[in-house]
């Protein structure tokens, strides 16, 4: 699988959107990495502060989800934040397409 398989996938999608970040305009993974950063240095800080917002209404799974769309665009800090310092503890309950995501993103090339 490769990142355009990853960007496709339902739960990145559904995060994508709820973050305010066309993920389907990307064309790789680092081309990912850039936009995101730069959308969120544009709004001074705005999918950081959105992904803070969303994350409470998360499941466990979309978190995982998330924090491994922060960690791809180099936000792996704030990832841990947002899942007080276990990013990675709730992969135990992520399964299907949100485990795909996952480690599609944690072994991005």
């Amino acid at each position: 699988m490769d990142f355009n398989t990853w960007k496709t996938l339902d739960p990145v999608e559904d995060i994508a959107h709820k973050l305010g970040f066309d993920v389907g305009r990307c064309s790789d993974w680092d081309d990912y990495g850039s936009q995101f950063r730069a959308t969120n240095d544009k709004d001074v800080g705005h999918l950081v502060t959105r992904a803070a917002e969303i994350a409470d209404d998360l499941t466990a799974g979309e978190l995982s989800v998330l924090a491994a769309m922060l960690h791809a665009a180099d936000f792996s800090r704030q990832a841990d934040t947002l899942c007080d310092g276990a990013t990675w503890k709730g992969l135990d309950r992520t399964h299907g397409d949100e485990a795909t995501a996952v480690a599609l993103a944690i072994l991005r090339g």
